[in-house]
Protein backbone atom coordinates (compact mmCIF):
# COMPACT_ATOMS: atom_id res chain seq x y z
CA UNK A 1 0.00 0.00 0.00
CA UNK A 2 3.13 2.39 1.30
CA UNK A 3 6.34 2.88 2.50
CA UNK A 4 7.67 4.01 5.93
CA UNK A 5 11.56 3.98 5.47
CA UNK A 6 14.19 2.97 8.21
CA UNK A 7 14.64 6.53 9.80
CA UNK A 8 10.78 7.28 10.20
CA UNK A 9 10.39 3.32 11.41
CA UNK A 10 12.74 4.31 14.52
CA UNK A 11 11.30 7.48 15.07
CA UNK A 12 7.58 5.54 15.59
CA UNK A 13 8.93 2.63 17.02
CA UNK A 14 10.39 5.44 19.37
CA UNK A 15 7.21 7.25 20.02
CA UNK A 16 5.15 3.68 20.50
CA UNK A 17 7.72 2.82 23.41
CA UNK A 18 7.17 6.07 25.09
CA UNK A 19 3.56 5.83 24.85
CA UNK A 20 3.43 2.14 26.82
CA UNK A 21 0.61 0.54 25.08
CA UNK A 22 1.81 -2.17 22.83
CA UNK A 23 -2.13 -2.57 22.14
CA UNK A 24 -1.94 0.76 19.39
CA UNK A 25 -1.70 1.07 16.07
CA UNK A 26 0.16 3.85 14.22
CA UNK A 27 -3.11 5.60 12.28
CA UNK A 28 -2.71 7.10 9.14
CA UNK A 29 -4.76 9.51 7.39
CA UNK A 30 -4.56 11.52 3.91
CA UNK A 31 -7.60 13.37 3.01
CA UNK A 32 -7.93 16.42 0.64
CA UNK A 33 -8.00 19.84 1.58
CA UNK A 34 -11.81 21.13 1.21
CA UNK A 35 -10.06 22.84 -1.61
CA UNK A 36 -9.09 20.54 -3.07
CA UNK A 37 -5.24 21.50 -3.67
CA UNK A 38 -3.59 19.28 -1.01
CA UNK A 39 -3.39 16.98 1.17
CA UNK A 40 -3.96 17.03 4.61
CA UNK A 41 -1.49 13.95 7.13
CA UNK A 42 -2.64 13.56 9.97
CA UNK A 43 -0.31 10.46 12.63
CA UNK A 44 -1.56 8.94 15.61
CA UNK A 45 -1.64 5.71 17.41
CA UNK A 46 -5.18 4.51 18.18
CA UNK A 47 -6.97 1.17 18.43
CA UNK A 48 -8.73 -0.52 14.87
CA UNK A 49 -12.21 0.92 13.83
CA UNK A 50 -14.30 -2.16 12.30
CA UNK A 51 -13.89 -0.42 9.12
CA UNK A 52 -10.07 0.40 8.71
CA UNK A 53 -7.26 -1.73 6.89
CA UNK A 54 -4.90 -2.66 9.42
CA UNK A 55 -1.24 -4.24 7.99
CA UNK A 56 2.21 -4.28 8.99
CA UNK A 57 4.85 -2.02 7.25
CA UNK A 58 7.92 -1.72 8.37
CA UNK A 59 7.72 -3.42 11.47
CA UNK A 60 4.93 -0.95 12.26
CA UNK A 61 1.32 -1.88 13.05
CA UNK A 62 -0.84 0.48 10.76
CA UNK A 63 -4.25 1.12 10.40
CA UNK A 64 -5.75 3.39 7.62
CA UNK A 65 -9.64 4.20 7.54
CA UNK A 66 -11.66 4.00 4.03
CA UNK A 67 -11.43 7.82 3.42
CA UNK A 68 -7.60 7.94 3.17
CA UNK A 69 -7.13 4.12 1.40
CA UNK A 70 -6.75 5.62 -2.15
CA UNK A 71 -4.71 8.48 -1.05
CA UNK A 72 -2.17 6.85 0.67
CA UNK A 73 -1.38 4.30 -2.33
CA UNK A 74 2.47 4.52 -2.99
CA UNK A 75 3.33 7.06 -0.70
CA UNK A 76 6.54 7.39 1.57
CA UNK A 77 6.64 8.18 4.31
CA UNK A 78 9.97 9.31 5.58
CA UNK A 79 11.84 10.99 8.69
CA UNK A 80 14.57 13.36 7.52
CA UNK A 81 16.29 17.26 8.36
CA UNK A 82 14.35 19.83 6.22
CA UNK A 83 15.41 23.23 6.64
CA UNK A 84 17.28 22.64 9.91
CA UNK A 85 14.13 20.82 10.94
CA UNK A 86 13.81 16.74 11.51
CA UNK A 87 10.13 15.90 10.44
CA UNK A 88 8.29 13.56 8.83
CA UNK A 89 8.03 14.05 5.00
CA UNK A 90 4.98 12.43 2.98
CA UNK A 91 6.12 11.80 -0.44
CA UNK A 92 2.73 11.12 -2.11
CA UNK A 93 1.96 10.87 -6.05
CA UNK A 94 -1.54 11.35 -4.95
CA UNK A 95 -1.14 14.87 -3.98
CA UNK A 96 -1.10 17.36 -6.51
CA UNK A 97 0.56 20.42 -4.50
CA UNK A 98 1.69 23.15 -6.86
CA UNK A 99 4.67 23.43 -5.77
CA UNK A 100 5.34 20.07 -6.89
CA UNK A 101 4.54 20.62 -10.72
CA UNK A 102 6.67 23.69 -11.16
CA UNK A 103 8.66 21.44 -13.87
CA UNK A 104 7.31 19.32 -17.15
CA UNK A 105 8.56 16.24 -14.93
CA UNK A 106 6.72 17.66 -11.88
CA UNK A 107 9.95 18.07 -9.71
CA UNK A 108 10.24 20.73 -7.02
CA UNK A 109 13.71 22.82 -7.81
CA UNK A 110 13.50 24.20 -5.02
CA UNK A 111 13.46 21.39 -2.71
CA UNK A 112 10.02 20.76 -1.20
CA UNK A 113 10.65 16.95 0.69
CA UNK A 114 7.14 16.39 -0.22
CA UNK A 115 8.06 16.45 -3.77
CA UNK A 116 10.44 14.20 -5.61
CA UNK A 117 13.83 16.17 -6.45
CA UNK A 118 14.98 17.18 -9.76
CA UNK A 119 18.38 16.29 -8.45
CA UNK A 120 16.93 13.15 -9.31
CA UNK A 121 16.72 13.54 -12.84
CA UNK A 122 20.07 13.92 -13.77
Amino acid sequence: MFEITDSAAKQFQASAKSIGDDSLSLRVTARKSPANTEMQYNLGFDNPKVDDESMDINGISVIVDPESVENVKAMIIDFREYEGIEQFVFINPNDKKDACETSPNGCDPEGNPSCKSCMDED
